[in-house]
């Protein structure tokens, strides 16, 4: 009998000396073992959020304050009176969005940070693209896309949604995780918050910057140019006088003797009445012979909307939908510098 007692006795006390002095690794080992097969089938273990998940959460406050002041310290134009005369120009930049503070609120977790997060992302990226909205990673692409996050700022985003996605999926978030979320968890949101004010005016720079950085040499690029035009209308039956009118483009492109306007209008969207009453007021104001490409977000107009905005403009006005055909800007203005017949398009 003490004879079948043994074995079991000395693998207990080789058991017990293994685990009080190697206590850390075999953790450690644990740690790395994401599922363990049995004769039943396979079981996932639970794993940890990486300690350094701390610098993760700091490095994303830092890319998103960075620079951040500098872009709301764009000026605006000032907004034209109700009685503003024709010869001054109608203003086309895309203005800065009234900022509205976030409720305070404690960031408790991982979890409640991400989704938080994912939220305001999809703000920021309204219009939603084309097809609507995907996963936050999807979400994030897109706003890169869009200029309103740089390559920096948006893997700082993806790190820390990754570990707040092993949280979700139920590994344990060491306490000094917990305590950077904590403490920098409003001051993301926050961040995150302000973008939305400066979303539309980022863009604007940011497909500005690309035509620059793209235009061929033997083109050149007037930004922010303003345009006038003349047109007869009779005033109280004194008879018919010349009208001048001025307009603000967002840039000029000119290729020998042929030149396109390049608009962009961040706010336009399909159904928007507002802003493509402001789009057909603004194209009055030009040259009824100048092409005119007007580069949008998400969905593309529908025909009756871009006949509705170009009507009485002899030239074509082309729609670009930067979401889905950045890359054929410069194709798009090639083909413009050689057309001026009336024509309606989306790319």
């Amino acid at each position: 009998m003490s004879a079948d007692l043994a074995w079991p006795v000395v693998v207990l006390v080789v058991s017990v000396l293994l685990l009080s002095t190697q206590r850390v690794a075999i953790g450690r080992l644990i740690d790395r073992i994401k599922s363990l097969k049995v004769p039943g089938g396979e079981a996932q273990l639970s794993s940890a959020v990486p300690e350094a998940g701390a610098e993760t959460i700091l490095t994303l406050v830092d890319t998103l304050s960075r620079d951040l002041s500098e872009r709301t310290e764009r000026e605006e134009p000032a907004e034209p009176e109700a009685d503003t005369e024709a010869g001054e120009a109608m203003q086309n930049r895309e203005p800065l969005a009234d900022f509205e503070p976030l409720p305070v609120e404690k960031v408790a977790s991982l979890v409640m940070l991400r989704t938080k997060a994912a939220n305001l992302l999809s703000e920021l990226a309204v219009p939603p693209p084309p097809g609507g909205f995907g996963p936050v990673s999807a979400t994030i692409d897109i706003l890169v896309g869009r200029g309103v996050l740089d390559d920096e700022q948006a893997q700082a985003l993806r790190d820390a949604m990754e570990i707040a996605d092993q949280a979700a999926r139920g590994a344990q978030v060491p306490r000094r995780v917990a305590v950077a979320v904590e403490n920098s968890g409003p001051a993301i949101l926050e961040q995150l918050a302000l973008l939305r004010t400066v979303a539309a005016a980022r863009f604007e720079d940011y497909v500005l910057d690309t035509l620059q950085e793209r235009t061929p040499a033997e083109w050149s690029i007037d930004i922010d140019r303003s345009i006038v035009s003349g047109e007869q209308e009779e005033l109280d039956g004194i008879g018919d006088i010349l009208i001048r009118r001025h307009a603000r483009v967002d840039a000029l492109v000119t290729a020998g003797d042929r030149n396109v306007v390049v608009e962009v209008r961040a706010r336009l969207q399909p159904g928007a009445a507002g802003q493509i009453k402001a789009v057909r007021e603004w194209l009055k104001a030009l040259p009824a012979d100048l092409p005119i490409l007007l580069i949008m977000l998400g969905d593309g107009l529908t025909p009756r909307e871009i006949r509705q905005i170009s009507e009485g403009h002899e030239a074509t006005v082309e729609v670009l939908q930067w979401d889905v055909a950045a890359n054929a800007l410069i194709t798009v203005l090639r083909d413009l510098m050689g057309v001026r017949v009336l024509r309606q398009s989306r790319v």
